[in-house]
């Protein structure tokens, strides 16, 4: 229309030129002007004609061109190489592109995309832009989403979807993750106890069985090992053999421990397993003096929860571990008792204050060895204290006899008190327990860096922190045997109080519940040295002795004990006395009933905890099924205390906990 006009506006002054003429003309001569104004006038119908019909062809061309274009502009959002959907609040498709169809495949309309898109959030991308990734099929995406608001209500408005594909791209990085370093520091917990007896030849033969199993397991998964040391191994994987081994649940340690051995003793391997984390791989990173440590550290937990097992440092730092089927061989040699005795010897006289606390609600074993260490101190002329905690019920007895010793008047302490005698000189023996958050006060590791760990428990991934000497022997009975046999070795004239070889005798007499237990040689031989130093049985008779009602409410909670499938739970009521004594006691007693596997007893405790004590025949790992909840112990002999759950809600927890590792138990069979 804008050029029509603009058209006719260029020709009216040609027109009025030539009226202006026939005027000056009309004047002379009126019969010529006459003729000009016919002619003038047809001359004007043609143009004019002519005009319109090339305007009417270059309206035609205008819209022809529009029409390519609005095709054009539909084929071009129906065919990028982008994939369009749009939702509403439902997650209804609502309309989408050919593109995305063909990626998706056959979807129809009102269908719900959050039912193929598990990231779809619509409650939090809705009125929001962004983007997230998805992997639909075999394929993965990068979606940005945009909110389209429109005019009418808010149920009319919508949600954008484009869709990138990365499929590729993703490909690439996953493979570049696959071929990621893993280091393995491997060593063979065992050899010296299994060779015991064994002539050369066979020594040789069963080190060399072992040697190829191992070896060959690795390499068939394109793995670098190399033997390093007596026993010892070191290997390079990919990440991609590392997800292998797990899915595999490590299964070539099952086939190390059923080779045969002239005496039985099943042969036992223990790993430590690190990989680089995945951002420090996309930052191009890589810090391998700090990955082979990691797997050395991986390997003192393997070992220090038993052995037999891997240990594997995931990418988010957190220890995962494999295995740990059999249990602790003791170790024959005390080697290493008399040189951890001695550089104890060598701490204390270089300190001037030593302080021993051991767990929160102290049991015999606890206390027993913290009296241990303390005589220790006291051989070399220090000063030194015991931490107690204000739960102290279960060893009251104990604890009112010690204090009976007029050079014992000041040996226990509290928490408030020996924190404002520490310092940063201070010597600080934690004992029966190696977590930070189960000791009596956590705040004395902060304030002093000299610490000194002895522990009989399986090793957890919350170890205190750099410690300056670490004694944990998994295969022990307790801490009291541990501290008996630094002290035969701290010393010669080691001469113990009759109530402090008790104490070390009644904690011994507890973990092994009278000798029935986790029992070994080096056990019964620690035992016979206390009694020689002047241990009284029937002072532990005395200590473990309980009234008439302490007998029917043990015979009460029985009776309203459950077995259903070879586990036994039993629940101590809120009102009974030294309930963690006698929950370790129905807890026992329910374990030797026949067809029972193992036993789980339920108490409460002050300030919202519930306490578990769990017992196993040895079939079912109650360490682990501790572990999973925060708590510890052994294969046989585990606890852990909850806080802020119901009675009902433990017992959940620990069932579904149970179901987990009887579960993978399972599959390691099958396989």
């Amino acid at each position: 229309m804008f050029k029509k006009l603009l058209s006719r506006r260029s020709e009216e002054p040609f027109f009025l030129i030539a009226v202006l003429l026939l005027v000056i003309i009309a004047a002379y001569n009126w019969v010529i002007a006459l003729l000009a104004l016919i002619l003038l006038s047809g001359a004007y119908v043609l143009t004019r004609k002519n005009h319109d019909e090339r305007n009417k062809e270059i309206s035609q061309f205008f819209d022809a061109i529009s029409r390519s274009v609005d095709q054009a502009s539909t084929y071009a959002v129906q065919n990028l190489p982008i994939g369009i959907a749009i939702i509403d609040m439902e997650s209804s498709l609502c309309w989408a592109n050919s593109v995305f169809r063909d990626w998706v495949g056959d979807i129809d309309n009102d269908q719900k995309l959050d039912h193929i898109m598990p990231n779809l959030n619509i409650d939090k991308f809705w009125g929001k832009f962004g983007y997230f990734f998805e992997h639909i099929g075999s394929r993965y995406y990068r979606v940005v989403y945009k909110y389209l608001q429109t005019e009418a209500a808010e149920d009319d408005n919508y949600l954008i979807l484009y869709f990138e594909d990365i499929t590729e791209t993703e490909t690439q990085k996953m493979n570049c993750l696959a071929a990621v370093p893993v280091f393995c520091d491997i060593e063979i917990d065992n050899m010296e106890e299994v060779a015991k007896g064994m002539s050369a030849v066979q020594q040789t033969t069963l080190w060399t069985n072992v040697n190829n199993c191992l070896v060959g397991e690795l390499t068939a998964r394109d793995c670098f090992v190399r033997a390093y040391g007596n026993e010892k191994y070191f290997a390079c994987l990919s990440r991609k053999a590392l997800n292998a081994l797990k899915d595999d649940n490590f299964s070539f340690l099952e086939k190390i421990r059923s080779i045969h051995t002239v005496n039985r003793i099943p042969v036992t391997i223990s790993m430590g397993v690190a990989t680089l984390p995945e951002d420090i791989v996309a930052k191009g990173l890589s810090n391998f003096n700090e990955l082979a440590d990691k797997a050395r550290a991986g390997l003192d937990l393997a070992l220090g929860r038993g052995g037999d097992q891997a240990v594997v440092f995931e990418e988010d730092g957190s220890p995962h571990f494999y295995g740990g089927k059999t249990r602790s061989v003791e170790k024959n040699t005390r080697v290493r008792a008399r040189v951890v005795a001695q550089a104890i010897r060598e701490l204390i006289d270089a300190s001037d204050l030593v302080l021993v606390m051991g767990h929160e609600r102290e049991d015999y074993d606890s206390i027993g060895a913290a009296v241990g260490v303390a005589h220790m101190a006291r051989l070399a002329g220090k000063t030194v204290h015991i931490v107690i905690s204000e739960q102290t019920d279960a060893i009251q007895r104990l604890e009112d006899q010690i204090l009976d010793y007029p050079i014992f008047k000041d040996l226990f302490i509290t928490a408030e008190a020996a924190d404002a005698i520490c310092n940063n000189q201070t010597l600080l023996f934690i004992v029966d327990t190696h977590r930070p958050d189960m000791t009596v006060a956590p705040a004395l590791l902060d304030k002093t860096e000299r610490r000194v760990v002895i522990d009989h428990h399986r090793r957890s991934s919350d170890f205190i922190k750099k410690p300056l000497l670490t004694y944990t022997e998994a295969s022990s009975s307790s801490t009291c045997e541990l501290v008996t046999e630094l002290l035969q070795y701290y010393q010669e004239d080691v001469e113990l109080e009759k109530i402090e070889a008790t104490a070390l005798y009644a904690g011994i007499i507890v973990d092994t519940k009278n000798f029935a237990v986790q029992t070994g040689v080096r056990t019964f031989d620690a035992a016979s040295y206390l009694r020689r130093c002047g241990a009284d049985p029937e002072i532990v008779r005395e200590l473990f002795s309980s009234d008439f009602n302490t007998i029917k409410n043990r015979a009460s909670i029985l009776s309203e004990a459950q077995i259903k499938d070879g586990i036994a739970t039993a629940i101590c009521p809120r009102e009974i006395k030294n309930s963690t004594i006698v929950a370790a006691q129905i807890a026992d007693i329910l374990v030797n009933i026949d067809n029972v596997e193992a036993s789980f007893t339920f108490y409460e405790l002050a300030d919202n905890y519930i306490g578990i004590s769990a017992r196993s025949r040895g079939e079912i790992n109650v360490q682990l099924v501790m572990e999973a909840l925060g708590g510890g112990g052994h294969r046989t002999v585990a606890g852990v205390q909850l806080k802020d759950r119901s009675l009902a809600e433990a017992k959940n927890d620990v069932m579904a906990a149970l179901h987990d590792v009887l579960d993978k138990d399972k599959e390691i069979e099958k396989e």
